[in-house]
């Protein structure tokens, strides 16, 4: 794993806890662990070994869309729009991003994989592997 500079990693942490409305620091050990795991994520796809500048602002934004989906914090996951709707014995469920399950799609950097739309935005920095 590599290493961010401290106030860079207290920049994004910042950043992340205000896109997902928290505050206090009970939460900042996984919020941290979150930010490090889609980077090295991020990093293994691009073949980079430092997160180049531009991507600063969409890694904050992935780790939130990845710590929603996931319902990391223990918060329930987002509903998003009915996907299913049964009358008899009332059942309702909801689909997230895409009509995809929580979860579903998460890491996938591959081939058709989503990683929540952001493959196209990542491509731009993508290095052929040597």
């Amino acid at each position: 794993m590599q290493t961010v500079r401290m106030d860079r990693l207290d920049e994004r942490l910042a950043l992340l806890k205000a896109l997902l409305g928290l505050s206090g620091t009970e939460k900042d050990t996984l919020l941290e662990f979150a930010l490090r795991t889609v980077e090295d994520r991020v990093l293994g796809y691009i073949h980079w070994d430092t997160l180049p500048e531009g991507l600063e602002r969409p890694l904050v934004l992935m780790t939130a869309a990845y710590w929603k989906g996931a319902a990391l914090g223990g918060e329930q996951t987002a509903a998003g729009p009915v996907a299913s709707v049964k009358r008899g014995d009332v059942s309702t469920s909801f689909a997230v991003s895409g009509g995809a399950s929580a979860t579903a799609g998460t890491f996938d950097l591959a081939e058709g994989g989503a990683f929540f739309g952001w493959r196209e935005t990542l491509n731009g920095y993508r290095k052929l592997r040597k």
